[in-house]
């Protein structure tokens, strides 16, 4: 259920309209409670894209408009704003926020895929090497009727909730994942590694609910085998930080943005890229979940170090 009073203050925050008083009490409830920093995240998130996006047109101005929008690229609060770089870092039993001006921050992009490349299908399985897709059941397809690709011309396509030669027989989850080499670029303590991801659904009965769901997991250097292991729970066993989120997924073909960040172990030489849609009812049945209307594009990790703090 939402929580109309928190998301009236980010909503405040974000268009720089809040009280010291109403600014104090969001600190203190973002410091105390994740659930509550996860929504102040998303809610930042979705607020930088329209910025962004409204930046990227030109408007004539032939009708006189309705709203002043104000960015929040010029309202700096003590709080942070999300999508220029907030970075969360716990140093025992507190928690400081370190905040910086995008112009301020350095962003490399790790990977980026866009599906436009020589991906056809994932390989069964979690990935053997860096630079392919593994896991379940899924493809490389163009435009699904009125849904386009989010950037391009195609998207990768869920199609079950396995893949060959797995024994999942009452599994709901369809998972895709990738393995990202970062050795070379381990920054600085406060350095944060970034996953974005977008998902869409064509289209789902009133009787079915799904969600989206991303993973990122940071494998230190010596801790990864020769080969790399086909194991998830490994990963979340072995390594040096995790960070995940999940979120619903209507089927109105709309894209759905969903992001996680997390501190850089400076020693990081792998990170675990993990996707997936979860069909959450009806209940699960004798059988895989076959899916065929769930996409994802536009996968992204970047990892952001600031130059200097504010």
């Amino acid at each position: 259920m939402t929580d109309e009073r928190l998301d009236h203050l980010i909503d405040e925050h974000l268009n720089g309209t809040m009280s010291d008083e109403a600014r104090a009490e969001l600190e203190e409830r973002l410091l105390h409670s994740a659930t509550d920093r996860a929504r102040f995240w998303e809610l930042a998130e979705s607020h930088a894209l329209l910025h962004e996006e409204l930046q990227g047109q030109r408007v004539e101005e032939t009708v006189k408009p309705r709203a002043k929008v104000r960015s929040v690229w010029l309202q700096w609060r003590p709080i942070a704003a999300a999508a220029a770089g907030i970075v969360l870092g716990m140093f025992g039993t507190s928690m400081v926020f370190a905040y910086v001006a995008p112009q301020m921050a350095k962003r490399v992009v790790l990977m980026k895929e866009g599906f436009e490349s020589e991906v056809v299908r994932t390989v069964p399985g979690l990935p053997k090497e860096t630079g392919t897709w593994g896991g379940d059941d899924a493809e490389v397809v163009d435009a699904a009727g009125d849904l386009k690709a989010k950037t391009g011309h195609k998207m990768l396509r869920f199609n079950s909730a396995t893949h060959a030669g797995e024994n999942a027989p009452k599994s709901a989850w369809s998972n895709v994942y990738r393995l990202v080499d970062l050795s070379g670029v381990a920054g600085e303590e406060t350095a944060s590694l970034r996953l974005v991801a977008n998902f869409a659904c064509a289209s789902a009965s009133e009787k079915e609910e799904y969600v989206c769901f991303v993973e990122l997991c940071a494998v230190e250097e010596g801790v990864m085998p020769v080969v790399p292991p086909d194991n998830l729970p490994w990963y979340r066993e072995n390594s040096s930080a995790i960070a995940t989120r999940k979120l619903p997924l209507k089927g109105d073909g709309q894209w759905k943005a969903i992001n996680v960040m997390m501190p850089m172990p400076p020693q990081a030489s792998y990170a675990l890229v993990h996707v997936a849609v979860m069909r959450a009812k009806p209940a699960r049945s004798a059988e895989p979940v076959k899916f065929g209307s769930h996409y994802v594009d536009d996968v992204k990790l970047e990892l952001i170090t600031p130059s200097g703090v504010r």
